[in-house]
């Protein structure tokens, strides 16, 4: 399809049939004529829009590109985030139906956990942890609507940032507890280590990646909400996984999880 003006909505219908279909689609961007950030986060409006039609609704927030070197090149100075829906989420020792995905892949990830509506885009770090119910170990299940994952970061912002499901621990902790800055991370597939990591990998400090979406969303007057969840972004490299497989996240003091795909 040649590139013509912006259409957001025609966009988001090929993401959203793509991932209903499990058929994955070519690139957006060029076609549809997405040519900013906030044309990207247009579409992926449209796109949790057409699933909330499902009588799904938000649950929460997930971060990307936390990572500063990956955000330095790629030319940003700041990370991206997505949207998480109710029907999404697995709880440890879970069985997941891998039929829900179609190309998944894992990261290790801290979970936020949102006591309080925080609505001040220049809210203080005190503040945000007088806001929390507490933090947990997350397995992100992303996914994508493209053939081979997207080529480009409108693409990808557009496609909910291969937003796929997610997997909690079960042990709700203070963060003010632990030492959010220094927690190792440690994922095994079928009881083999496949990747390790470290949280200083996501911005210098989970929570850190956290304060700068919860002041984002108020900026936005789109405000995290009392019993949402934000999703802090990896702490390590993506693995691949796949029907069959037995998954256990470990992440230092912050506790650990389990779940399988059927």
């Amino acid at each position: 399809m040649k590139a013509d003006l912006f259409n957001a909505k025609g966009a988001a219908e090929v993401l959203f049939m793509a991932r209903q279909n499990a058929a994955p689609c070519d690139p957006v961007a060029g076609p549809y004529g997405i040519e900013t950030l906030e044309q990207a986060y247009a579409v992926q409006s449209e796109l949790v829009s057409q699933w909330g039609y499902n009588d799904q609704t938000q649950a929460g927030y997930k971060l990307g590109v936390t990572d500063t070197r990956v955000q330095e090149a790629m030319a940003l100075d700041h990370p991206l985030f997505g949207h998480l829906l109710s029907d999404w989420d697995y709880l440890d020792g879970d069985t997941i139906p891998a039929s829900r995905l179609i190309t998944p892949k894992l990261e290790g990830e801290v979970a936020f956990l949102f006591r309080a509506t925080l609505d001040d885009p220049e809210l203080t770090e005190a503040a945000l942890l007088d806001g929390l119910k507490g933090v947990l170990p997350a397995l992100e299940i992303c996914d994508s609507a493209f053939a081979g994952w997207p080529k480009s970061l409108f693409d990808a912002a557009a496609d909910n940032l291969s937003s796929g499901l997610y997997v909690l621990g079960s042990e709700l902790k203070d963060p003010r507890e632990l030492d959010l800055a220094n927690l190792e991370m440690k994922l095994y597939r079928n009881n083999d280590p496949v990747v390790t990591g470290h949280s200083r990998q996501c911005m210098g400090n989970p929570l850190t990646a956290c304060l700068w979406l919860v002041r984002e969303l108020a900026r936005r007057e789109t405000p995290i909400r009392a019993g949402e969840l934000i999703l802090s972004g990896s702490l390590g490299p993506m693995v691949e996984t796949k029907a069959g497989d037995k998954i256990r996240l470990e992440i230092g003091a912050l506790g650990s999880l389990e779940c399988r795909f059927s």
